[in-house]
């Protein structure tokens, strides 16, 4: 059977910190719930994951600021309403403008991005990003792809 997901007045269950911003876990498969519910923000500049893909679908809705994100070749700036749909296995990225961004993002049933993050974080506090083959053997263990 499947669960519906309500957030109201919801506090987030983790925080974890990454690349240069939050993201805030609204919801989580651990909890039962079928998919994750985050909000990724940043007061600036260059918060964003690199060129990846994975077997689960996306959608991101801007809430506040502006974003540039990357879907294989094409490049779309995003600002506060835009909605961004990323379907299985494509190729994408995003950076946060000047500004900062705020924005909700829905992960399909089956992703394994909490995971990704969660990882990541750990491993980008006890060393530098710079350690290209670590960091796609974390994407690897996590069902992600990077393509850099």
């Amino acid at each position: 059977m499947h669960r519906a997901i309500v957030l109201q007045d919801t506090a987030p269950l983790e925080t974890i910190e990454l690349l240069g911003g939050l993201i805030n876990v609204m919801s989580d498969h651990r909890n039962g719930d079928e998919q994750s519910v985050t909000v990724q923000e940043s007061t600036g500049s260059g918060f964003g994951p690199p060129p990846h893909s994975h077997p689960w679908s996306e959608t991101f809705y801007v809430i506040s600021g502006a974003v540039d994100f990357m879907l294989n070749e094409d490049g779309y700036h995003c600002g506060a309403g835009a909605m961004v749909y990323i379907p299985e296995n494509q190729v994408h990225a995003f950076q946060s403008c000047a500004e900062g961004v705020k924005m909700i993002e829905f992960t399909a049933a089956g992703s394994q991005a909490l995971e990704l993050f969660r990882s990541l974080s750990t491993f980008l506090k006890q060393t530098s990003p710079d350690e290209l083959d670590k960091v796609r053997t974390i994407f690897s263990q996590h069902g992600a792809t990077l393509h850099i």
